[in-house]
């Protein structure tokens, strides 16, 4: 694989992002935690200095932006997409990868659950070694996308429709595959392959975890009274399929893509209406041999 427009995608770190939010962090976290905190902060940009070094020693040029600070123009027209921290990096990263450019994951901190990346950052001058010889292959992990008035996104684990606080009440209509059903939830979930990993996997009456690259979404109602007899709690949304939902609620609705609380979550209120599919673009992930 030549690669002569590599982007560098790097995340920020806990104690960075304390460092902009207190003027003295030891004074909201225990002197323990913060500890922690800055141990992880050294360890990935020790993690970040080995990559930039060996691909400074390999000859690839590149580039570095900053999650969750990037632009859509920074991601066009690359070559290969790195994406260097752990599960929050990836997610933020592949929000901006919205075409067919490869990318590699890399996990930087070994206390990060990175399950996500599908290297550690020591095994990353084979990894580099092996692309650039094309000893790899292509995973390509589905993709959920929703569109939500005139704005669509993408979110390569899951979107969470219901309540912005958990002690609210989650109120929609759903319209799927010929029926439709008034519901009341803690909220609904619709996952992909990648994201039944995560939370989907810990509710009541999920189907446990399936592939990432299967061509397939699954949907699921969380903490509804199961004396309502609902018929649309659970389900797959496969190819060509539009699952439709209409939100009921009048205050503190939402729609989160990818557990984003900030950017990438959308007021879901009363009249608003979300059409969701498999994106036409999977993730296209490289798996080093």
């Amino acid at each position: 694989m030549e690669l002569n427009n590599v982007l560098l995608s790097t995340k920020q770190t806990a104690w960075e992002y304390l460092k902009n939010e207190h003027e003295n962090p030891a004074d909201v976290i225990p002197k323990e935690e913060l500890d922690a905190i800055k141990k992880g902060h050294e360890a990935h940009y020790t993690a970040l200095e080995h990559v930039r070094k060996v691909l400074e020693k390999l000859g690839i040029p590149y580039q570095r932006v900053y999650q969750p600070y990037a632009a859509f123009d920074e991601f066009k027209g690359r070559d290969l997409v790195i994406a260097i921290g752990g599960d929050g990096t990836i997610l933020n990263t592949a929000h901006f990868v919205t075409g067919s450019t490869p990318i590699l994951t890399v996990k930087s901190e070994p206390k990060s659950i990175g399950g996500l990346c599908t290297i550690n950052y020591t095994r990353f001058e084979e990894a580099m070694k092996n692309i650039l010889a094309d000893k790899f292959r292509i995973e390509k992990w589905a993709r959920i996308e929703g569109k939500i008035g005139n704005k669509t996104d993408l979110a390569l684990n899951d979107i969470m429709l219901g309540p912005k606080y958990r002690s609210g009440a989650g109120r929609y209509e759903i319209n799927f595959n010929g029926k439709k059903e008034a519901q009341l939830s803690s909220g609904l979930i619709i996952t992909s392959g990648s994201g039944s990993a995560a939370w989907y996997k810990h509710i009541a009456g999920s189907d446990g975890i399936f592939q990432r690259d299967t061509n397939e979404l699954k949907f699921i109602a969380t903490e509804y009274d199961t004396e309502k007899g609902y018929r649309l709690v659970k389900g797959s949304i496969k190819p060509g399929d539009i699952f439709r939902i209409k939100s009921l609620m009048s205050i503190n609705g939402v729609a989160s893509f990818d557990g984003d609380s900030n950017k990438r979550m959308y007021k879901f209120l009363t009249g608003n209406e979300m059409e969701i599919s498999i994106a036409k673009n999977p993730l296209y992930v490289i798996i080093p041999l």
